[in-house]
């Protein structure tokens, strides 16, 4: 999927949004099969991005046509789901589905006659806010966006990416959670793009099998106005298996150019741009037709995906990717208080990844009291209780043998003395300060 489409590229969309509400068990019979063979044949020959795979997909389908292979088949949708798998068959390619839903049909050759969007479409997109679910700031600075599908483009929805984009404007980092997005529209992965990029950038370049032609790729383009503004803090992209289409496209170009580090799996690997077709009888076909070859890849993502620099399962994905984010602002500062927020931040995320069990033997050393802080251990557990606060009493969560997590806000650390014995506690706040305090003398 490339981010310079033709408007009927985002009947795609509504294969992924609209669910089927004809997929009544119509009895088939000969003719009908033969109808919609034959459009078939000719949609594949005529559009299909590869044309030595379409003649051979339609060769295909037709001897099986012709052998009675359908003719066992019982209904519609039944015949729509051999055809997929028998295209399928000659050439995985993701994007190419055949689909009984007679409802869709009409649609589509309304959109072809009239050249007007559905606006059942659009009213859905706005009542899912165009599928942001969530724009925040993160501990650390950092900002977090989750969308989970690329909407139609018009000007209420680029005033919603737009209102997401200033909302983490400020942060010192950004990550784009993409771990549910199943792609859509790729003018919206155009929209988000052009937010990280002053000017637009070459991607490669783009084959149209329709119009026979190839078109340079851009990501990013000239600001529309005055007040534009782009973001130029370090990105990172969340991806998992799901990850799709039009939101791989963003993930892959991106990556390519050198503008955002991917963390997660790998992506599933839909990259040829598709249109949708009425073949007739209320079959719809899904055909890609146009492909991409990247500047520096010199290919697409087609059947691989988009492999991530930092491999990681997609549940570890975001902490990950904060992790990394910490790693870096540590390398880049030399401010003693400076480090020290971002060392705690580092150590609260590996408190919630290391789920580390210390023995009783060692929890049991650093019982005692030190000025108002009191550590006990209860039921293999070690917790503190703040005698200036009778009413907090905080379970520590180990990041290391000696260093432990308290709080929102704290964290302590059990020094030794020359003889090996606990003699104080050293206590990290989450703003840089850091506090030494002796162990009470028993009386």
């Amino acid at each position: 999927m490339n981010f310079k489409s033709t408007v009927l590229t985002g009947l795609l969309w509504v294969l992924l949004s609209w669910p089927s509400t004809a997929q009544e068990a119509t009895k088939l019979d000969r003719t009908v099969r033969r109808q919609v063979v034959d459009s078939l044949s000719r949609v594949l020959n005529r559009v299909y991005v590869y044309p030595e795979k379409a003649n051979e997909m339609s060769r295909g389908i037709q001897k099986k046509l012709k052998k009675g292979e359908y003719d066992h088949l019982p209904d519609n949708p039944q015949l729509a789901n051999a055809l997929t798998r028998d295209l399928i068959a000659h050439h995985h390619d993701k994007h190419l589905v055949v689909r009984y839903d007679p409802e869709l049909e009409k649609r589509i050759r309304k959109f072809v006659a009239t050249s007007q969007p559905d606006q059942k479409d659009a009213e859905k997109d706005r009542k899912q806010n165009f599928y942001f679910r969530k724009a925040e700031v993160l501990p650390g600075n950092i900002g977090y966006l989750v969308f989970n599908n690329f909407a139609d483009l018009n000007e209420l929805s680029k005033k919603t990416v737009r209102a997401a984009m200033q909302f983490v404007a400020n942060a010192d980092a950004l990550i784009l959670d993409l771990r549910n997005n199943m792609g859509g529209r790729p003018e919206m992965g155009q929209e988000i793009a052009r937010y990280f990029f002053s000017q637009p950038q070459l991607a490669g370049k783009t084959f149209n099998r329709i119009t026979n032609s190839w078109t340079e790729e851009w990501v990013g383009r000239k600001p529309e106005s005055l007040d534009a503004f782009y973001l130029e803090m370090p990105i990172y992209i969340l991806t998992s298996k799901r990850t799709y289409s039009a939101a791989e496209g963003l993930a892959y170009h991106l990556k390519h150019l050198k503008k955002a580090v991917v963390v997660g799996d790998t992506t599933r690997g839909g990259a040829h741009a598709t249109r949708s077709f009425a073949l007739g009888n209320g079959f719809v076909g899904f055909i890609p037709f146009s492909r991409s070859e990247h500047v520096e890849t010199k290919t697409d993502w087609e059947g691989i995906g988009v492999v991530p620099n930092v491999a990681i399962p997609e549940d570890s994905a975001f902490l990950k990717a904060q992790e990394l984010i910490f790693l870096k602002f540590l390398s880049n500062t030399s401010e003693v208080t400076e480090k020290r927020k971002f060392q705690w931040l580092l150590n609260d995320l590996q408190a919630k990844t290391r789920k580390l069990a210390l023995p009783d033997k060692t929890l049991a050393q650093y019982t005692g009291t030190f000025e108002e802080f009191k550590f006990t251990v209860e039921k293999g557990q070690l917790w503190c209780r703040n005698l200036h606060q009778k009413d907090k009493m905080d379970l520590l969560i180990p990041i290391n043998e000696s260093l432990f997590k308290v709080d929102n806000e704290s964290q302590v650390e059990f020094i030794r003395d020359s003889g090996g014995n606990i003699s104080a506690i050293r206590l990290f706040w989450n703003d840089g300060w850091v506090d030494d305090v002796n162990k009470s003398q028993q009386p």
